[in-house]
């Protein structure tokens, strides 16, 4: 009876031996991965660097000429987490070995999961998309484009590519922000590009044929857009300055809303007075917020001294602070925002209605107010052109540093 157990063990032993060996490591450099998305494989690329600490890893997710960083990666049993610290979202992927994951892409609302969508990535490769066909299409330059689901929600935008043998690079501009940095590649008589940063994917399948482009854009879990667009030099959109507004009768906003600490902050504190003011309606969830609060921190800092200040009014997917005040707080931190970031409820039309009743209505995230110091709004803008953009975002910052510092040396 002995013999027979310890004999067990022993067949056992190379059993127990496999199932306590480290996780399998990631190969060190750049990944690609195939996201199983509903308008096809949405593919991405990410860079894998030691991190700091044993059994972790930093990593860096690669957009056309942008490259952010997450935070460090962990194994969790056996999968390596990979989260995006300023959204609420992480990719849990299991190693089969060192150069191949499968897993998923986990979206998250209030801690808790609210869909996941399968992917695949492999170790070594930098291509966006592949297995290419030959192509004599180029689609660098401006066009003129037009977004809709149906005859009643049709909306402008620019797309503005450069292309580099079949390598393509750009976004499209709109009236409530723009796309970021959109890669992809021509293949035959088609343009392919893709999106993915933790908060949002998407991507823009369409068929090129001369000056034209026709085909759809996908978003999200299942958003989905016609979109055309025709080859224009002189393509632009509406005047963001004039896309949102105050009601009638209305010059001038109030507000009184707590920061995460809970200490209320309202354009009648004594601080404010006789200043020039930046007020920001943005939410730790939006891209194009975090492109212009990293414009707004040093911008800030620069001009303080000359009597600036600058208010973000956050709308949250939770109106409890406990739930939305840390994720303020971490925006804050990973940003390194140097002024007060208050939260003003969920990002809907009732909520927005409550908090800002003279504002007609809200249009996109962000939407910045700039304030004389007498307390009267003289600018909305909509949306931010964001570094993707290029020309488009020094007109932006150009046009708004002009109209603060007008009225930083207004009487």
């Amino acid at each position: 009876m002995v013999t027979k157990f310890f004999l067990t063990i022993l067949l056992l032993l190379p059993i127990f031996d496999s199932l306590s060996q480290k996780n399998t490591a990631p190969k060190m450099g750049p990944w690609r991965v195939e996201m199983k998305h509903f308008s096809g494989n949405l593919p991405f690329n990410f860079i894998i660097n030691q991190g700091k600490a044993s059994k972790t890893y930093q990593i860096n997710i690669q957009n056309g000429s942008e490259k952010f960083s997450l935070g460090e990666s962990f194994f969790r049993g056996d999968s390596l987490v990979i989260p995006f610290d300023l959204y609420e979202s992480e990719i849990v992927g299991f190693l089969t070995n060192s150069k191949k994951m499968n897993g998923y892409w986990i979206m998250k609302r209030d801690g808790k999961a609210i869909f996941r969508i399968p992917l695949e990535a492999y170790a070594g490769s930098t291509e966006r998309y592949t297995n290419l066909k030959p192509s004599k299409i180029n689609v660098t330059g401006n066009w003129m484009a037009d977004f809709w689901s149906d005859e009643n929600t049709h909306s402008p935008g620019i797309g503005m590519f450069k292309q580099v043998g079949n390598s393509v690079t750009g976004t499209f501009l709109k009236t409530s922000g723009d796309y970021r940095f959109l890669q992809g590649n021509v293949s035959g008589d088609s343009l392919f590009m893709s999106y993915f940063d933790g908060s949002y994917c998407m991507q823009i399948r369409v068929k090129v044929k001369g000056k034209g482009l026709t085909g759809n854009y996908y978003t999200g879990l299942a958003g989905k857009r016609n979109l055309q667009a025709k080859l224009d030099p002189k393509a632009s959109l509406p005047d963001l300055k004039k896309v949102t507004y105050l009601k009638p009768g209305f010059d001038r906003i109030d507000f009184s809303l707590p920061d995460p600490d809970g200490h209320k902050i309202s354009l009648q504190d004594a601080k404010f007075k006789g200043k020039v003011l930046v007020i920001e309606l943005m939410g730790s969830w939006c891209p194009n917020c975090i492109d212009e609060s990293r414009f707004l921190a040093p911008y800030y800092k620069k001009n303080k001294s000359k009597g600036l200040e600058v208010i973000g009014l956050s709308f949250e997917y939770s109106d409890d602070m406990k739930i939305s005040g840390p994720k303020i707080k971490n925006f804050i931190a990973k940003i390194g925002i140097p002024y007060p970031i208050v939260l003003a409820g969920k990002p809907d039309d009732p909520t927005i209605e409550k908090v800002l009743p003279m504002l007609h209505k809200i249009n996109g995230y962000p939407t910045t107010f700039i304030i004389d110091k007498r307390g009267k709004v003289r600018e909305i803008h909509t949306g931010f052109s964001g570094p993707g953009t290029g020309v488009y975002h020094a007109d932006w910052i150009q046009e708004f540093d002009k109209t603060v510092q007008a009225l930083l040396i207004e009487k």
